[in-house]
């Protein structure tokens, strides 16, 4: 592709998302809330445009902080406006998000121009003699691309932060018993063909959270995750100091848009009907139930009985702690197991589905 070829499409690019900037402008908030929503957004954008927030900086965490502020404009009052989200809407949405990028991805020229490594825009990461093949596209349009890749990301999770925390309803939470019920048809993802040593890595890395007979925080099913794709990066390209960094951003975008998929997805199954209208504070964990769970009363039975292990977190865990225990509080046991329950299914399903698309997304990077 030549020079000109070249700044014909980072011109197509920032074309596009410009159009997508300019819809949201024209957006009118139809509350005070949401015009303070948008007005955040568009001064995120306006800010990374400018280069103000560097497209080198880690995504994740920056794209968390955005969905925070959102979140805390609707829900100024709670100590967790983010576990506010309804489990349903949020599922919704990134269903709406593969659209999104999927539009984009049909740009004309943007899959030649995104054909370079995560390791060429981010500093500080160096080239080992055996992956030092740096992309046909310079330094200086690499970065442009990167930019206004990053600013279309920061307007789809905006716009989809809106449109979830901006959802108004009274909850209508259905009886712990039913939802108990409901969790034991939850399926896990099928077993798919791994290499041997990817699948290694993937059985140990489950196995910390089978084996868990303690609540999961969240911030540590985070690192998990992150451990666990590094790892598996590793295996495609052990010389490297940077595993993750060697994956094309095309690649990733592509990876992206299939996980989103999958995800929202996850809406259409029977058994989760009554679950889509939870929020997710709902299912965030045991220890915010009071009597019989302090000091983590229900994970000392678990361990004491051997339950759990190989086990679902529901009926099963419930039934033997009943037996063992019975004149626990059935509700407050209940209410225990699901969100628990429910938790540890997701973490494992997600953990599962994050697995098999790292493979996919290295895998077709070998070693060079």
């Amino acid at each position: 592709m030549s020079f000109i070829n070249l700044a014909i499409g980072i011109f197509k690019l920032w074309r596009f998302m410009d159009a997508r900037q300019k819809q949201f402008q024209q957006r009118r908030g139809v509350s005070p809330e949401e015009g303070k929503a948008l007005e955040l957004v568009l001064e995120t954008c306006s800010a990374c445009r400018k280069g103000n927030i560097s497209c080198q900086e880690e995504i994740l965490p920056d794209t968390l902080h955005l969905v925070s502020r959102l979140a805390a404009i609707y829900h100024p009052d709670e100590k967790k406006p983010l576990e506010k989200a309804r489990i349903g809407n949020v599922l919704a949405t990134f269903l709406e998000t593969n659209r999104r990028i999927l539009e984009m991805l049909e740009l004309p020229g943007l899959e030649r121009l995104t054909q370079f490594r995560l390791r060429e825009v981010v500093p500080g990461v160096a080239s080992n003699k055996n992956n030092a093949d740096p992309s046909w596209v310079p330094a200086f349009f690499r970065l442009r691309v990167m930019r206004a890749l990053r600013v279309q990301w920061l307007l789809l999770v905006g716009e989809a932060a809106i449109q979830v925390y901006g959802e108004h309803r009274s909850d209508e939470i259905p009886e712990p018993e039913i939802l108990l019920d409901e969790m034991d048809q939850l399926q896990e993802e099928k077993e798919r063909s791994l290499p041997d040593k990817v699948h290694d890595i993937v059985e140990a890395s489950r196995k910390n959270i089978l084996f868990s007979v303690k609540p999961l925080p969240w911030a540590e099913v985070k690192l998990l995750y992150i451990s666990l794709a590094k790892n598996i990066a590793q295996v495609w390209h052990p010389e490297s100091s940077a595993p993750l960094y060697e994956a094309r951003v095309y690649d990733l975008l592509n990876t992206l848009a299939d996980y989103l998929e999958w995800a929202g997805q996850l809406s259409q199954k029977p058994v989760l009907n009554k679950m889509l209208g939870l929020r997710v504070s709902h299912l965030t964990g045991a220890r915010e139930v009071a009597i019989p769970f302090t000091d983590n009363k229900l994970f000392d039975w678990v361990q004491k009985y051997q339950v759990g292990r190989a086990a679902k977190w529901s009926r099963t865990i419930f039934k033997t702690l009943q037996k063992k225990q019975p004149a626990i509080l059935f509700r407050d046991v209940v209410i225990g197991v699901v969100k628990e329950g429910g938790k540890r299914w997701l973490i494992l399903y997600l953990h599962d589905k994050i697995a098999d698309e790292t493979n996919k997304l290295y895998k077709v990077l070998p070693p060079e």
